[in-house]
């Protein structure tokens, strides 16, 4: 499991609208896109992460299980790759705060759970750090930081 924690001069309700936008966040990640299920984010909704190179690729299934907008969510990991990650946003300072957790691990064989568990929190705080970084940057999501 891994946490990270940024400030932002971003005014909460804003850096929640960016956070809650669940089907935006791939944007950040290269060869990466997302299909999702009609509408906003809410309890139930269910979105597909795929990462794709040529005819290669790896779908990482999630459905959200609390929603308390505007400060929390909770997604489940429901593919290969299983886990869950949270995110929750606070007033902070002027501005405000997101703090992200997340645990990421394959499942499927026999002990790939106990040497999964650790690389995902090594390459997920990379992976994500960047997602995060995003987030909380004063810019327009889609633009440069």
């Amino acid at each position: 499991m891994f946490t990270l924690t940024r400030e932002s001069d971003l005014p909460a309700d804003e850096l929640w609208a960016r956070v809650a936008a669940l089907a935006d966040h791939a944007d950040t990640v290269p060869l990466t896109t997302t299909l999702a299920d009609p509408g906003d984010p809410a309890l139930g909704w269910r979105f597909t992460v795929r990462t794709a190179l040529g005819p290669l690729r790896f779908d990482d299934p999630m459905v959200v299980e609390a929603w308390q907008a505007p400060r929390r969510w909770r997604i489940r990991k429901t593919g290969t790759l299983k886990g869950w990650a949270e995110a929750v946003v606070s007033p902070y300072a002027g501005g405000s705060r997101l703090t992200w957790t997340e645990e990421l691990w394959f499942d499927g064989v026999p002990g790939l759970r106990a040497v999964t568990r650790p690389l995902g929190d090594i390459f997920g705080r990379v992976i994500f750090g960047r997602v995060v970084d995003r987030l909380v940057a004063n810019h327009a999501v889609g633009g440069e930081p």
